[in-house]
């Protein structure tokens, strides 16, 4: 059975998810208010602009799909959907807002990091030696990241801790990045192929490549921590766990409950293991000619 899937977003989300939908059979339309995004010219696109949609527009857009799969990170969207899917106005939502709410500040994720006892990297102090980066508390990827070579150069920058209120700026790691998707629904938390992530100045992840190299030990070390993520948030849906390899430790980095970009076709690649697929099971009943 082809499933009738409208993914929300264009953008580079939407083209991991356009891309798994044409490899699993299923029926796709992207909205999204640009009608040249990324993914656009992998199936039907309609240009709507979500942020204008009231809560009846969102019903009427919806109606005749089987699911409906969020590929962007406006918050105020992903809140609409959310209030529509409560009042039983659209088909399922594969989103777990409550996660996302954690993930997407790297407060909240840091907190939970804490909470659980896991590695992370340590928070500026004026008494460490650098170098720094400092990033958005509520910005994903590396937007809005800045790089210091040392303290002083921090506080030159901010010399408020005022203005530090909305950063995290933690110590700067080196090492190999990896990432790691993991899958719940009410029934069992899974977790997938780890990819290895190529990183530059430009583009940040310039690379995926699956497998990751890593030993089993250390793949079996990064999977538990995942699915101890995955229950501290109570996670429903699809997250992903990036870490860096750290003189021989995995420190963490970020988590982001919603679906990834690039990773998912790196793993689909490798292992035929379709992560929207997997996604949608979490929310709904699928064929067993699907699963």
């Amino acid at each position: 059975m082809a499933l009738k899937i409208l993914c929300l977003g264009a953008g580079l989300q939407g083209l991991e998810v356009a891309g798994l939908a044409m490899k699993a059979g299923w029926d796709l339309t992207l909205v999204d208010k640009r009608r040249d995004g990324p993914a656009s010219g992998l199936c039907k696109t309609l240009k709507t602009d979500l942020a204008a949609c009231r809560l009846y527009d969102l019903a009427a857009l919806c109606q005749g799909y089987d699911l409906i799969v969020p590929a962007l990170e406006d918050f105020g969207i992903l809140e609409a959907f959310c209030t529509a899917q409560k009042q039983d106005l659209i088909p399922p939502l594969a989103f777990d807002m409550d996660a996302y709410r954690i993930s997407r500040s790297k407060k909240l994720s840091k907190k939970t990091f804490a909470a659980l006892g896991l590695p992370m990297a340590r928070d500026f102090h004026p008494s460490l030696p650098g170098p720094f980066i400092a990033k958005p508390d509520d910005l994903s990827g590396s937007r809005g990241v800045r790089y210091f070579e040392s303290a002083l150069e921090v506080l030159k920058t901010f010399p408020d801790p005022e203005m530090r209120q909305n950063l995290i700026i933690e110590e700067h790691l080196s090492g190999p990045s990896y990432s790691l998707e993991v899958t719940a629904s009410k029934r069992r938390t899974r977790t997938w192929q780890t990819t290895l992530l190529g990183m530059d100045d430009i583009f940040d992840c310039c690379r995926v490549s699956a497998p990751s190299g890593l030993p089993p030990e250390r793949e079996k070390e990064l999977a538990d921590i995942a699915r101890r993520l995955a229950r501290a948030v109570s996670l429903r849906g699809i997250m992903d766990l990036e870490v860096i390899d750290h003189k021989n430790q995995f420190k963490l980095l970020e988590i982001d409950a919603r679906f990834p970009s690039q990773t998912p076709t790196a793993v689909y690649w490798s292992t035929g293991v379709n992560l929207l697929v997997e996604l949608a099971a979490c929310f709904m009943q699928l064929p067993r000619s699907v699963v």
